[in-house]
């Protein structure tokens, strides 16, 4: 079966895979009155599924090295769709957080493992693209989740709709099986795992560049977590439109990973163009303190939705690129993504908090700050990042 349809059905399993991750956020009212939990246990609910998402990231690159990257995902989107649909089944707290757990862990395996499948299956010169259309696929899986769900809940209830997107997140792990059975990963990946994982930590630049790149994990997590409730209790946005920026931010990043993957992919001074798009990013970050009126609102959210998916876009490329030993890739992935996610989680206390103290200006000029010191700093490391790491032998 060709590339372009097993990279299309990889791509379309992390658009449900992020409508699972949405999904649940507009039920959260409905929970809260049909099993009388209060505000606080409903954070206690989304808080679950993070610690499942971060534990386990490396977890699932390490699993991907020793069965392969197509069981690994499959079984990640697999725990995902189950543990959804027995959410939906859910009739307390304690149900809930180990349901939403597990919808984390499954997460968490499906990622790094994907992306390693993407590097094994495309041409090489087009894994830019794809990985452009992998995180532009995540918004707008997450944007229908927020949209849909919302609208099926008011339907429904909130228990039926995510027995519904449980049901196709497992039906799309049975199909992901029987479109990629044709893969084969190298016999020579599953030896001296922990031997080869230590290698890769001990390149320096797969530790710099989820750093160089921190504004993308910083303003997806403030804006998709944060702004709505930001427009709603400080610009006196209704409801409705305040959630509207909130999906735009999201539903644009489709078109801005395809578009900026092809860019990334055929530019030659790839370097400057991911530090200059990084550095972009942190300052419109900044400019959202300043922009009060609803249309340069809608256009900020467009740009900052795409600058977002191209810096993670190009991230993933770059580590990719830097990783000499093949059969490591979804490790190399999977502990920059569990970099930035240790970092991004502590994202929202840290801006909530300067915002109680010192106001809104000066949390997003703090978000936007440092993305754009981290990023500036990439531009001392310039050296290091157009170097690739020599492939080294694997004793067997």
């Amino acid at each position: 079966m060709g590339y372009r349809v097993q990279a299309g059905s990889i791509n379309v399993s992390r658009a449900v895979y992020a409508l699972n991750w949405f999904n649940i956020a507009p039920g959260l009212a409905y929970i809260s009155q049909d099993l009388k939990l209060r505000l606080v246990q409903l954070g206690i609910i989304t808080t679950a599924f993070y610690i499942g998402l971060s534990a386990f990231q490396m977890v699932g690159g390490l699993l991907s090295s020793r069965i392969g990257n197509r069981y690994t995902s499959v079984l990640g989107i697999s725990i995902l769709g189950a543990s959804v649909v027995l959410t939906g089944m859910s009739q307390n707290l304690y149900e809930l957080f180990t349901f939403r757990l597990f919808a984390g862990i499954g997460s968490a395996l499906f990622f790094s493992p994907a992306l390693g499948l993407l590097a094994d299956i495309v041409p090489r010169e087009r894994y830019s693209f794809y990985v452009g259309l992998f995180n532009g696929s995540f918004n707008l899986g997450g944007g229908m989740g927020i949209i849909g769900w919302n609208f099926l809940d008011q339907l429904f209830g909130w228990r039926v709709p995510l027995y519904f997107a449980g049901a196709v997140m497992l039906f799309l792990a049975a199909e992901n099986l029987y479109v990629l059975r044709s893969y084969r990963p190298d016999p020579k990946n599953r030896i001296n795992i922990f031997r080869r994982a230590g290698d890769v930590l001990r390149i320096p630049i797969i530790w710099l560049l989820p750093i160089i790149a921190l504004a993308g994990i910083l303003t997806e997590t403030i804006i998709g977590q944060l702004f709505v409730y930001y427009a709603e209790s400080q610009l006196h946005l209704p409801p409705n439109l305040a959630s509207a920026l909130g999906t735009i931010y999201l539903m644009v990043g489709f078109i801005g990973g395809a578009l900026g993957g092809y860019i990334f992919g055929v530019v030659r001074r790839r370097i400057i163009l991911f530090l200059g798009s990084t550095i972009l990013l942190a300052l419109f970050t900044i400019a959202v303190a300043f922009v009060q009126d609803f249309y340069l609102l809608v256009a900020l959210m467009v740009v900052l939705g795409i600058l977002t998916v191209n810096s993670l876009s190009m991230l993933y490329t770059l580590v990719v690129e830097r990783t000499p030993d093949r059969g490591m890739l979804s490790f190399s992935l999977s502990f920059v993504n569990f970099v930035q996610n240790i970092i991004g989680a502590f994202s929202p206390t840290i801006f909530t908090i300067i915002a109680h103290y010192s106001g809104f200006v000066d949390s997003w000029a703090f978000l936007g700050a440092l993305g754009l010191s981290c990023a500036s700093a990439g531009f001392y490391l310039r050296s290091e990042m157009r170097g690739k790491p020599k492939v080294s032998e694997i004793n067997v």
